[in-house]
Formats: structure tokens, sequence, C-alpha cells
């Protein structure tokens, strides 16, 4: 018994032979990267079809409904070999991250500035270790998840993200890249080639997630804030939160940060600002968890990552 359709199967040993193949075959091409989530997909969806016949039985099976056909590619396009897409490159006011460098790699990064914090925070608890060793940054945000970790995470450090075509190259703001569960502003035929964010001195960000388990578990609620502390007064002088699974996509806070900008850190503001940013959640009811739930949650963890954050914007190491 088949568990994946057939596909054609190409090895891409240069970006410009990737994209040449996504601009031939558009929809139809899936990249590989990682394969924690698109090799489960393709698997996933071909059962479900097995189960119901020769076609997916959309009455049958809700889940079939929620796949996107790129989960069953006519050709897979392996980006492994490609150079330039894996590495981290640390400047004095941004950080570059290659879409294949692995979860592993950044949560063992010990020179990521204390500003990107929350990405080593969600890098270190996705799935297990053996999936760490695997999974990739690119991947996890290009799938546009409402949960993904490093999404919620790329949202609150202000991230952007690099688009390359065979046409040419865009910069898309992480705030402005998702769309919908599973969707988002990247074109068939362009590749995530950087994801870069910016950092500076005085800066601290922190990432948390509830879930039913320790590990490989989806988040019912992920959050992260990241601010900036004044030299002088030691107010908050920026601040961005996000939270993940409380929503169609993963969202900002931005009512909340906004709100904690030229204040003191200390814990009334930042308790203040974790009930506004529930405010602006707007979860659902679902198998996981209720919205109710959800609210409570993304309170306690906003009002956490924002301890944590405060921490090391002053050279402290906040607990998760």
């Amino acid at each position: 018994m088949r568990i994946v359709n057939e596909f054609e199967y190409a090895r891409a040993s240069s970006l410009k032979e990737a994209l040449s193949i996504l601009a031939r075959r558009g929809k139809a091409a899936a990249p590989l990267a990682g394969g924690t989530d698109l090799v489960v997909n393709m698997k996933y969806r071909s059962m479900l079809q097995l189960a119901g016949g020769a076609k997916p039985p959309p009455d049958r099976f809700e889940a079939t409904k929620r796949f996107p056909a790129i989960q069953h590619p006519e050709v897979v396009v392996s980006l492994r070999d490609i150079e330039e897409l894996h590495g981290i490159t640390t400047g004095s006011d941004r950080v570059a991250v290659g879409p294949l460098t692995t979860m592993a790699e950044i949560a063992a990064n010990e020179e990521l500035p204390p500003a990107l914090g929350a990405l080593r925070d969600a890098a270190g608890i996705m799935g297990s270790p053996i999936i760490r060793n695997r999974a990739t940054f690119g991947g996890n945000v290009i799938n546009a998840r409402p949960a993904a970790d490093s999404a919620v995470s790329l949202l609150a450090l202000g991230g952007r993200l690099e688009l390359a075509s065979t046409s040419g190259r865009r910069w898309v703001n992480a705030e402005d890249f998702f769309t919908g569960p599973g969707t988002s502003v990247r074109r068939a035929e362009e590749l995530l080639v950087t994801l870069e964010m910016p950092c500076g001195p005085g800066q601290g960000s922190a990432y948390l997630r509830q879930g039913t388990r320790r590990q490989l578990e989806i988040a019912l609620v992920g959050a992260a804030a990241w601010v900036e502390i004044a030299p002088g007064s030691g107010e908050i002088s920026a601040a961005r939160i996000a939270l993940g699974a409380v929503a169609p996509t993963p969202v900002t806070a931005p009512r909340a940060a906004q709100a904690l900008v030229g204040k003191p850190p200390d814990a009334d503001n930042l308790s203040e600002a974790a009930r506004t940013a529930r405010e602006e959640a707007k979860p659902i009811d679902d198998f996981r968890g209720s919205a109710a739930y959800r609210l409570e949650v993304a309170e306690v963890l906003v009002q956490r990552a924002l301890t944590n954050a405060v921490s090391r914007a002053g050279g402290k190491e906040g607990q998760p």
C-alpha cells in the first residue's frame, strides 16, 4: 500500500536551479527543507484518501479540507545542497538567518543577542530533539500555521522575509506575510531565502507557550514579547507583543505594546499590558481547548514573556 502519492524528486544544487524549477512547475512543486511538516502532511493526506477511496472524502474526513494542494505535490524540490540558505550572520544592528538553519542550530547558538532571546526560546522547545535536528526556521515560518512557534517570535522581533524568484527579490515584513491558516503572500514561484531581525543594546525578548505536554506539542497559546529599555530613564522606549493560536494567523497586540512605551517596566505595568493583550486576542473553541481558556493563558504568558524580556534587556537571563 502506497502511503504517499507518486512524485518527482529534484535535488537542486544551486538557488538558481531551485528557482528555475519553481518557475516552471509553480503550484505543482513543493520546496523541501527539513521535511518535518511536508512529508508528514503528504502522508496524512494520502492515508485519508486511502481510507475513503481514490478521491479525498471531504464529507467523511473534514481534515482533508484543511490541507492545501501543495501537500500533494507533483515534484518535491530538495534545498539541502544550497549553501547560501544555511547559517546565521550576526551584525551590529541585525541578524540574518538562512531558512535552512535548523531549530537545533538556533537553540544552541550562544552568539545570538538578548534581543533575539525569543527566537532561541521558540527553537529550543519546538517538537523534540530529533525533530529540532531536522526542522528549519524557514520551514516553520513558511507553513504559516497560527501556532508556529518561530513565526510568533519573528513577529515580536519585528522581522522581515526575503523572497526570491527568477524575476527578482522582494522583502516582506513579518506582520504583512501571513494571510490565513496555512496561507501567506508567498507566490508559488518564490522561495524564502533570508529571515532578518533587527537587534541593538538595551533590548530583550522572550517566547513561551502552553500545551498539554512538554514535547511533540502544538501550542494551545504562544506568546512572544520584545522590549527596549532607555539607558537613562530605565523606561520602556519600544515594545512588541505577538500571540499564536489565538487567531487565524500569528498576530501582534499593538495596543498592549504601545501602552508600555514611556513607562517603567514594573510588575503593574507589565500586568496591565498583559490584560490588554488578552483583549486583542480572538481565539476559537476547538477540541484542544476553549476560547475562554486560551484567553486566560494568553494573559499569563504575555506577562511572563514581558518579564523575561525585560530581564534580558537588562543583561539578565530571564527564565521561561
